[in-house]
């Protein structure tokens, strides 16, 4: 059977409009002065404070509300804000006053101020979040914060927002009925910062919601950024220990097709940024379904939904120490042509040719990530006549350069949709990156675990699909001492059930792939090659293990494929991990030791330091090492970690002159131990003596595989601290 790979290009660039229209919507000419040299603290208490006739200015009368005390702040001013729970209480509000009377908890226009959460009640010496929690709600009515600048080129009226220690839920926009995008769009349903500074920290987004309008019009409105929506910083944003969590964005029905639903969790746009410990949970994207319509729009345009966290045009995102789990992504249902769903856990899309905002920098996008761990996501494209795609049940990225470093993709899903005509192909159950446009993005994958993600194309005709693992389409790709295990084709026909490559509808042609020193291993389901190659592409190999694959690399319709004869073809002797976390380390025996040659890695997927010629994979193998320490006197315990593959260890000890030999052991003489031990307590030694013990692997047939040696010293003397409380 044929498979067609060549997915329409309309879907993989899909919200090019809709990123458009957000850098093009226009600024309102509102203008407040905001500089004040010196700067003043606020204070705010929604339990004993009062509004009227206070300038909150003095700790023992504080203000009731937080948008009085943003009316009377200048900018460098601090709000210092104790437990409760804030609320839209009609309080004076300029973004209803001069930014279309929407309304928002706190809004905050052209100053800059800090908001500090978690005091308590009648003590201000303290901050502690956890103990005073600070919620900002907008009670599924109204948003909860909005930093808007409107001259962004003055300085006087310079907008922004450093806020730590809240909670901010319920917040709920909804873009209008009829209009153009700028009416219909909706974004920021937590908060929304637009042209102005952003510094936020231990801040928890939940159950926010970014609605489109549009209904009266041919598409509806989409909807970015459920939880917290960020466009065009004025200066690099950062952002440090935010949760979000079941964040909604939902997009407009209209009557041909609805619009998209972006950033359920975070949108991005224009924006330069760097996070720490960002975690994402149980956030959804939903373009709203239109099952009596066509679908799809005359400019070729359907209803799509992009991840938990979008980042959109001219980006520059360094991300470190990311969690993003269990979070979901719908395209609509319509009567012909279903939305598709793209980034379960994260979607970037750069514009290199293009300058949105007319600034005169190219909206390329690069991303790094460095530590992350994106779990459980899915992707699903709408059911119509035409089924949706689906790509990247964790990552897609589309004309953008992205770094992935550290990182664990783990059981992610890219599941198509269903079509009576046709069904919705699906691609890249871990990770989706391609461009189809332009050639000069790249992406690099390095010591990451890559396992246990699907991609099932939905039911209908067949279109194809593939990279269970990785999805290369038309990129320049670099993947290196990755571990890609297990991962899973549901559907027939697909294609590298580990990685694909492919060019297929790609403008500028093929790009190489350069994989090196990755374990490639058990991607079992019969008929798909662990490493496809299409015709005229190419893929550069060095040092990679393969194992347990139905296929290694597929031998028709084939490409090139270069350096498979440095391959090594055994078994990684996977460690069991009773904790389910790390499942893919490797003993000291495994074939994959030592063998990375030529690679300059010098950490692992734990940051664990790589010894001298590197191992294959994602995970350094830890030296076989033993560590001894009295327990009593007389008394010392010999440790080590089982190996994987050992038929059992010997032991030798090493006695000083005049020394007590350890009971029921003989100095000198080695000791058969069986298969699982994992230490030994040496009892009747002499205090104060120096022992040498030297412990060894062995095989089968009785050779050593592997040995090390420690020093032992009994003695008598033990400290012991007395317990201490208060």
């Amino acid at each position: 059977m044929t498979v067609s790979l060549s997915f329409p290009k309309k879907s993989v660039a899909a919200f090019c409009t809709f990123a458009i229209a957000l850098a093009l919507a226009p600024i309102s000419s509102y203008a407040q002065p905001g500089y004040e040299p010196h700067a003043k603290v606020l204070y705010v208490d929604a339990q004993t404070g009062n509004d009227s006739s206070n300038n909150c200015l003095n700790p023992m009368t504080p203000c009731r509300t937080l948008q009085h005390a943003v009316n009377q702040a200048s900018s460098g001013d601090t709000i210092l804000v104790a437990a409760g729970i804030y609320t839209h209480t009609g309080v004076d509000n300029p973004c209803e006053r001069y930014l279309g009377g929407q309304k928002a908890v706190v809004c905050i226009v052209n100053k800059q101020v800090k908001l500090r959460g978690g005091y308590a009640n009648g003590d201000w010496s303290l901050a502690n979040p956890a103990a005073n929690l600070t919620v900002i709600d907008g009670e599924n009515r109204v948003r909860g914060v909005w930093v808007q600048g409107t001259e962004p080129q003055n300085p006087q009226f310079a907008a922004g927002v450093e806020m730590e220690g809240f909670t901010i839920r319920r917040g709920y926009v909804r873009g209008g009925s009829r209009g153009g995008d700028e009416q219909t769009f909706a974004y920021g349903g937590g908060m929304f910062a637009d042209y102005a500074t952003v510094m936020l920290r231990y801040i928890r987004f939940e159950n926010n919601v970014a609605r489109g309008g549009g209904e009266q019009n041919e598409y509806g409105g989409s909807a970015a950024g459920g939880g917290l929506a960020i466009r065009k910083t004025m200066a690099r944003a950062r952002l440090e220990h935010l949760v979000f969590v079941s964040n909604r964005s939902e997009s407009g029905p209209g009557r041909i097709r609805s619009g998209y639903a972006l950033g359920s969790g975070m949108f991005v746009l224009l924006s330069e940024v760097d996070g720490f410990d960002l975690e994402f949970y149980e956030n959804i994207s939903q373009a709203s379904n239109t099952p009596s319509a066509d679908g799809r729009t005359s400019d070729g345009q359907t209803a799509d939904a992009f991840g938990a966290l979008t980042i959109a045009g001219y980006a520059d995102v360094t991300l470190h120490n990311l969690t993003i789990q269990r979070n979901r992504s719908f395209g609509a249902n319509a009567q012909v042509h279903a939305g598709s769903a793209y980034g379960g856990a994260i979607m970037v899309e750069g514009h290199p040719r293009s300058d949105l905002d007319n600034d005169k920098v190219p909206d390329t996008a690069t991303v790094r990530i460095i530590g992350c761990k994106l779990s459980d996501n899915l992707v699903q494209g709408g059911n119509g006549g035409y089924g949706g795609i689906s790509g990247g049940g964790a990552i897609m990225t589309i004309h953008a350069t992205i770094f992935v470093e550290g990182c664990k993709i783990l059981n992610n899903t890219s599941q198509g949709g269903n079509g009576s005509n046709a069904q919705g192909p699906a691609g890249g159950g871990g990770l989706y990156l391609q461009n189809i446009l332009y050639g000069e993005p790249t992406a690099t994958v390095k010591n990451s675990v890559i396992a246990f993600n699907k991609v099932a194309a939905g039911q209908g005709s067949a279109m194809g699909g593939g990279g269970g693992g990785v999805w290369l389409q038309g990129i320049t790709a670099t993947l290196r001492h990755n571990t890609i295990v297990g991962n899973r084709m549901l559907t027939n026909p697909l294609l590298g059930a580990a990685i694909l490559v492919m060019s297929d509808g790609v403008v500028g042609g093929p790009k190489p792939a350069d994989i090196r020193y990755n374990i490639i291993a058990n991607h079992a389901d019969t008929g798909f090659a662990a490493l496809h190659v299409r015709p005229s592409n190419t893929a550069n190999l060095s040092n990679n293990l393969f194992f347990g694959n139905a296929g290694n690399i597929n031998t028709s319709q084939v490409g090139s494929i270069n350096g498979m004869e440095t391959s090594i073809l055994q078994d990684p002797l996977f460690l069991n991990d009773p904790t389910g976390e790390n499942p893919f380390r490797i003993p000291a025996i495994s074939p994959a030791v030592d063998r990375a040659k030529g690679s300059d890695e010098t950490t692992d997927v734990e940051n664990s330091p790589r010894n001298g010629v590197p191992d294959i994979g994602a995970y350094e193998a830890a030296p076989f090492r033993l560590t001894a320490f009295a327990t009593a006197p007389g008394s010392v315990r010999v440790h080590w970690r089982t190996q994987k593959g050992m038929a059992s260890y010997q032991m030798t000890v090493r006695c000083p002159p005049s020394a007590n030999p350890p009971d029921g052991f003989a100095c000198n003489q080695p000791v058969r131990l069986n298969s699982d031990a994992d230490g030994v307590l040496l009892t009747g030694l002499t205090n104060y003596a120096v022992y040498t013990v030297l412990v060894s692997g062995l095989d089968g047939n009785g050779n050593v595989i592997l040995s090390a040696e420690t020093t032992a010293f009994p003695t008598d003397l033990f400290l012991y601290a007395p317990l201490i409380g208060r």
